[in-house]
């Protein structure tokens, strides 16, 4: 099991932005901040590097009671939700039995409140109604992993 998917049953996820991936892949994510106007996903990091040493780098991971939606093919779901401070927020793909996929957290995005799926593309709104829409077909954001 890899560390990532540890941290996410325990209720933590990392406090730096990043994808990550439950095969224990990482890649550096960006944000302009609440407003949402762009998102980026840089190189690939070791995050068990970074966790060896930080440790304590940690946030929660807290659902929005809203941030819950089943894709329509039946593969699995996206959830949203924030941290244990009022900038953070993240998202998540899990498998049909809820198991995490992978989940990008950041760290001034705002909470994520509201998740929607429409065909292939998720959409995760924060709190100040800004959104970031995510191509579940694009290789990062799929169900495997590409390459």
């Amino acid at each position: 099991m890899s560390r990532i998917t540890e941290l996410w049953l325990a209720g933590e996820r990392p406090a730096w932005d990043g994808l990550y991936r439950a095969d224990g892949s990482a890649r550096d994510a960006e944000v302009d901040g609440a407003a949402l106007s762009w998102f980026d996903l840089g190189p690939p990091f070791d995050l068990d590097a970074c966790l060896a040493e930080d440790p304590e780098w940690l946030t929660s991971a807290d659902h929005h009671p809203r941030g819950f939606a089943r894709l329509p093919d039946g593969s699995g779901y996206v959830c949203c939700g924030d941290g244990a401070h009022g900038s953070e927020g993240f998202f998540a793909r899990l498998d049909a039995d809820k198991n995490l996929v992978w989940l990008v957290s950041l760290s001034e995005s705002n909470p994520f409140e509201r998740a929607t799926v429409v065909g292939h593309m998720a959409t995760f709104t924060n709190n100040l109604g800004n959104s970031i829409t995510v191509d579940l077909a694009d290789p990062a954001f799929a169900s495997v992993p590409s390459g």
